[in-house]
């Protein structure tokens, strides 16, 4: 239970890695529109650009701990696949970008993968 758990923290704090990432970078523009130095500079100084990178460093802490209690063929495929569902549908839902018919059966079939590596390990 404890490593079921320690998993869902992983994807948790990877998927707000990557949301907070996107909203940064929202606030910051993108790289063309300023020099490479204040784009630099304006990135790692936004709020949640910071707090992007702290939910992924710490998701890979814990995927690190994962890692010793699980196989690689099984932590990688339910964590990654976990967390590209989850990142779709907050990227849908908070963030408002499109959402086709095609990803929710692609969403489906992922998490239909991921059932099929649970029960196998």
């Amino acid at each position: 239970m404890y490593l079921v758990l320690l998993m869902i923290i992983v994807v948790l704090l990877n998927v707000c890695g990557h949301v907070f990432l996107k909203l940064g970078m929202n606030q910051v523009g993108e790289v063309g529109d300023k020099s490479i130095i204040n784009f630099g500079i304006d990135s790692i100084t936004n709020l949640y650009v910071l707090l992007g990178l702290a939910g992924y460093v710490s998701s890979v802490t814990g995927y690190i701990v994962v890692l010793s209690k699980t196989q690689l063929s099984v932590a990688y495929p339910i964590l990654m696949s976990s967390g590209y569902a989850l990142v779709v549908l907050v990227s849908f839902l908070f963030l408002k970008e499109p959402f086709s018919l095609i990803k929710w059966v692609g969403i489906g079939l992922i998490i239909l993968g991921v059932i099929f590596v649970s029960i196998k390990a």
